[in-house]
């Protein structure tokens, strides 16, 4: 076998990412690693900070498809706009199976754990997080 015969799967982290960017648009600041803390302390002045993360999932059906779980957290300056924000994400998120870009292909979405309050040592900054399962396949 040859690195040429090898299914890859899509970044579901990336298509997850750039499906929320483009649903947001200018109004929040989407990213996979956190900016650094003075220019983090700058964006959450003006919108919300949201960071996509995969954090594990498996192949299902011999490898035809891949089943991340991916984290989605958002920070804000208040804990009305992060609460906004994260179940705006989550009505996004939900209504990614169709979605093609990045080279893949989402079939599916399922919630894994609904937005809550997560841990933030900056008592400025308000976070929310939710985990949720994609079932991606190669476009």
């Amino acid at each position: 076998m040859a690195l040429s015969d090898v299914k890859v799967f899509p970044d579901a982290e990336l298509m997850a990412r750039n499906f929320l960017a483009e649903f947001f648009g200018d109004e929040a600041h989407l990213c996979t690693v956190l900016p650094e803390d003075a220019q983090f302390d700058e964006l959450i002045q003006d919108k919300a900070v949201i960071r996509v993360i995969r954090i594990g999932g498996s192949w299902r059906f011999r490898r035809s498809l891949d089943e991340p779980v991916v984290d989605i957290d958002v920070w804000a300056g208040s804990l009305a706009s992060a609460r906004l924000t994260a179940n705006q994400a989550r009505a996004a998120v939900a209504d990614m199976a169709g979605d093609q870009r990045d080279g893949g292909l989402c079939t599916h979405t399922a919630e894994i754990s609904g937005p809550g309050r997560r841990p933030e040592d900056n008592p400025k900054v308000y976070r929310i997080g939710f985990t949720t399962g994609l079932l991606v396949r190669p476009a």
